[in-house]
């Protein structure tokens, strides 16, 4: 899992069916050292209800996709699952790096 900050929303007014009520946020990862950027801003859909500047958890690839199975009753029937590259799966409250 890799770390990032909300830094907006991004609104859609036409998507694939099933992103359909599915929040797409703009997130900037972060380094875990020092918590500053690491990297290009990118689209994330959201699993956990994340909202502005909070700083969260995401993964990317094969992971996004796992993350939707079940989601909100819906089965993992692979035509039900959303096309994602990266999803939000947690919002942090706080960390601790031992250097």
């Amino acid at each position: 899992m890799k770390m990032a900050r909300v830094i907006g929303r991004v609104v859609c007014s036409r998507k694939y069916p099933t992103l359909e009520g599915k929040k797409l946020l703009l997130i900037e990862p972060l380094n875990w050292d020092d918590g500053k950027s690491a990297g290009d801003p990118l689209v994330a859909a959201d699993c956990v209800g994340a909202g502005a500047a909070e700083k969260v958890f995401f993964v990317q690839s094969r992971e996004a996709l796992v993350a939707f199975q079940n989601y909100e009753g819906e089965t993992a029937a692979q035509d039900a699952l959303p096309p994602v590259d990266a999803s939000i799966v947690g919002i942090i409250d706080g960390y601790q790096v031992k250097l």
